[in-house]
């Protein structure tokens, strides 16, 4: 598979940057100070990162850092921030097909995290597909319609290549390096220098592709460093971060979806980049549509069930969902809790948690309070005071990035009925696909009241077919 980098990067091999940096630069994009570092300073960085390739320290690596973090602070500040929309996706597929968590930095290296990026050579959307490639992994480009462009389906064909290329050649610089320029001019490579070995082989391989397993390695270094750099990632508004997957089957027109949902056409258009004209077509086997979590639950109720074909029904005269707005809460660590349960429970991905709360590794310890962001559904919203176990914190705020938000002060009393020992409970039956957040809008009782009224903790979710106290009858 063909696939350049994008314009600001493809600058990067024409440029020469040796030596040291030896002062400290101004920052024109923010009143905060380009941090001075050294060649050193990189090369024991570079040494603790996560990545697929072991990383060295050379001119082009240093190149690409010094854009990243020097040349196009804005770009990279602006980059860094739609991670929280990719990389819960990108370590899904990986997962799921047994591939490390660290090829999601290999998307910053071919599209700037862009789902609409497209290269010179027409490779198209975050894994720089090349039409042909592509439809060869099952992808759809036609006149309305280019999947190169779905974060959800260009992610499955990137990981189906690259776990293709790593049987092929067994290690992942080069199955990294065929991502690039096609397997058989990797294959050319290591037989002309009978060798296995990236850095052996580099010199008779195309020349873009002689600098893209250092521009992975300049990624893969940026995404776990870029605080050293003073570099502040522009995240994205909740809507654009908070969101979940469901299929359509008939015609549906982007206004219909806005009329129903309050949203705008420029957020569905960001959530669903590869629909060309602002609609999605009739499909017997669905087509995929990405939605604020918010406004997903009333869209499948008005348009059936996401696995079933949609009902004959028109937004008329409804009123408008998609004025829900976010809360912020606080949630107190107990012994036992991990970020995937936590992620389960609060209806969000761990990376979500990570980010939104400045986590460098994934380990939580009890007592540490972390801050969440979930949708209100309701026109009012319940908060709770410190108990002995957990405390929350909810207050209702507008649509806003979590880096912008300001720590909230002091909680309004929840009953203290819920609190109390009661003579008997209402039941609930958990559903298929019914998570603790639906049944906690649906009976209008807080997560942590739940919780505690069912005795859940130390990781361990209900399941579809499990009877929960959902409410106390006095």
């Amino acid at each position: 598979m063909k696939a350049n980098l994008i314009k600001f990067v493809l600058l990067l091999s024409a440029l020469a940057f040796t030596g040291k940096l030896s002062a400290q630069y101004t920052n024109t994009y923010s009143d905060e100070p380009i941090p001075l570092y050294t060649d050193e300073d990189i090369r024991m960085r570079l040494r603790g990162i996560a990545s697929c390739v072991i990383p060295r320290y050379t001119d082009v690596v240093k190149s690409y850092i010094r854009t990243y973090t020097i040349k196009n602070r804005d770009k990279t500040e602006a980059m860094l921030g739609k991670t929280v929309m990719y990389f819960p996706i990108f370590q899904k597929y990986a997962k799921e097909y047994g591939l490390p968590d660290a090829l999601k930095y290999l998307s910053v290296t071919e599209s700037a995290l862009n789902p609409i990026a497209i290269s010179s050579a027409k490779a198209v959307g975050l894994w720089q597909f090349m039409k042909l490639t592509g439809k060869e992994y099952g992808l759809r480009i036609d006149e309305t319609i280019d999947e190169r462009r779905d974060p959800h389906l260009s992610t499955d064909a990137a990981m189906r290549y690259l776990q293709r290329q790593y049987k092929r050649f067994g290690n992942w610089p080069l199955a990294i390096a065929a991502y690039n320029s096609g397997g058989g001019n990797v294959s050319r490579a290591v037989r002309r220098g009978r060798s296995k070995n990236f850095w052996k082989i580099r010199k008779y391989l195309p020349r873009e592709t002689r600098n893209y397993v250092p521009a992975y390695i300049a990624a893969a270094y940026l995404l776990q460093n870029y605080e050293q750099h003073n570099l502040n990632p522009s995240y994205p508004e909740m809507d654009l971060q908070l969101t979940d997957v469901t299929k359509v089957y008939d015609n549906i027109d982007f206004n219909q979806i806005a009329a129903l949902t309050g949203l705008s056409i420029t957020t569905i258009r960001a959530l669903n980049p590869s629909y060309k004209r602002d609609y999605i077509p009739v499909s017997t086997k669905g087509q995929y549509l990405i939605l604020p979590k918010r406004v997903m639950n009333d869209f499948n109720s008005y348009f059936s069930r996401p696995d079933t074909r949609k009902v004959n029904r028109r937004p008329s005269g409804r009123k408008n969902i998609g004025k829900s707005l976010y809360a912020k809460s606080y949630y107190t660590v107990q012994q036992g809790d991990n970020l995937v349960f936590l992620a389960k429970l609060f209806n969000c991905d761990p990376f979500h948690l990570k980010v939104w709360n400045d986590l460098k590794t994934d380990r939580v310890a009890p007592g540490q309070e972390l801050l969440l962001f979930s949708p209100v559904y309701d026109d009012h919203t319940v908060s709770v005071t410190k108990s002995a176990n957990s405390r929350a914190i909810v207050a209702v705020l507008p649509n806003i990035s979590p880096k912008s938000v300001e720590s909230l002060n002091g909680s309004a009393i929840f009953p203290k009925k819920v609190a109390e020992r009661a003579k008997s409970y209402l039941y609930h039956t958990i559903q298929r696909n019914e998570s603790l957040k639906n049944i906690s809008k649906r009976y209008k009782i807080p997560i942590p009241i739940l919780l505690k009224m069912n005795g859940i903790h130390e990781g361990k979710l209900p399941k579809p077919g499990n009877r929960i106290k959902v409410k106390v009858v006095y």
